[in-house]
């Protein structure tokens, strides 16, 4: 029991971009799953019983039982690893037993919302789907193309939302967004927001105004999660859009306007941005005291760094030897790895065709990594 409980499937609801539910945000559909999802709609027309359809009922049977689950292998190979989860982190923040839970959905305790697609960067890892700015760059590249996506918040209505004391809101990116601030009207109507946890990613690329600032400080708390892949050019590159030092420095504006917060970074590391992790730790952890945490790309397949040829693997090791912490999980993320020749192949053909795309050189974003590339 104690190796899978996790309580988010019993009270929690994330919704994504294009109006489906996931158990959380880290929960891993295999091909085809998504089907047995609730949606946005089912919530509207159905109520809670949207969130005890077949499937995730056996989702919450299985985990009362002890039974792992496939789709959240990101959370056991985390623990596998010696690292705290975020299964392990949501299960201290919210109240609840095994032993006072059957496979029916307890109440709304916690809301995760992509507010929409509406973004202003254009990061390699990411799509359409999760940022309006990449259209353009999926047709480029023949890959799925999602127009403006808006989840109509106005749906959970149908839900009791009394007992509701953390939200997490994620995007696009909510500072660019005029939906950001009707949401937060929205959940004034229904909740006490001084009794509710307000959690926000952002790519710190934008500086609320004094309206948006006023709203978000009635919140009992204010955590911002700070997406930052490198502090260095490679973060700009991968991110493309973004600056590094812009966004740091947005930051240390967020810790004054702001009351009651926490502020932290999340890194997401790619074949691009890895060689430039233990830097980044140095500077943000090592000087500032941030804390950062750590997630790996492993899709689009040709970012993972699984797939990568054993040279690329030393190489990126080494790179991270001046910290502890980067090489310990970089070295654990790579244990499992394994050389495909085809999917190294389309990272350096595709990394040329966006280069191409940008008008833009990996040479003058990563020296190092270029270097590497050419030898």
């Amino acid at each position: 029991m104690k190796d899978v409980w996790c309580s988010l499937p019993w009270t929690h609801i994330c919704v994504r971009p294009d109006d489906t539910l996931k158990p959380c945000c880290r929960y891993q559909y295999a091909s085809g799953e998504t089907k047995h999802s609730a949606s946005m709609d089912s919530i509207a027309t159905q109520g809670v019983a949207a969130l005890n359809n077949e499937y995730l009922n056996q989702l919450r049977s299985d985990l009362l039982a002890g039974v792992a689950r496939d789709e959240c292998k990101k959370c056991y190979v985390e623990e596998k690893n010696h690292r705290a989860s975020y299964r392990n982190n949501m299960n201290t923040v919210i109240n609840l037993k095994p032993e006072d839970c059957n496979d029916r959905f307890d109440s709304v305790q916690y809301l995760e919302l992509s507010i929409d697609n509406i973004c202003n960067l254009q990061c390699r890892m990411c799509d359409s789907k999760f940022s309006s700015r990449l259209i353009g760059r999926d047709q480029f590249l023949g890959n799925p193309v999602h127009k403006k996506l808006e989840p109509s918040y106005e749906k959970l209505r149908s839900l009791d939302l009394s007992k509701l004391t953390r939200i997490k809101l994620l995007g696009g990116e909510p500072f660019i967004t005029p939906n950001f601030e009707r949401f937060l009207d929205f959940i004034a109507e229904q909740v006490d927001v001084s009794q509710v946890y307000l959690d926000i990613n952002t790519n710190a690329t934008v500086i609320p105004n004094d309206k948006i600032v006023y709203k978000l400080n009635q919140f009992k708390f204010l955590e911002f999660n700070v997406s930052l892949d490198s502090y260095s050019s490679s973060n700009n590159y991968q991110r493309w859009g973004g600056d590094y030092r812009q966004s740091f420095n947005n930051v240390l504006v967020y810790e004054k306007i702001f009351k009651k917060k926490y502020i932290a970074y999340h890194t997401t590391i790619s074949t691009l941005t890895a060689n430039d992790l233990a830097h980044t730790l140095n500077i943000l952890t090592g000087l500032h005291n941030y804390h950062v945490s750590i997630d790996f790309v492993r899709s689009p397949e040709h970012l993972c760094m699984l797939y990568a040829p054993p040279e690329y693997v030393k190489w990126v090791l080494a790179a991270n030897e001046s910290n502890t912490t980067a090489y310990s999980v970089t070295s654990n993320f790579l244990k499992d790895a394994v050389y495909d020749v085809a999917i190294w192949q389309q990272f350096i053909e595709t990394t040329a065709k966006l280069d191409n795309y940008y008008n833009i050189k990996l040479a003058d974003y990563n020296p190092a990594l270029a270097e590497f590339l050419a030898r």
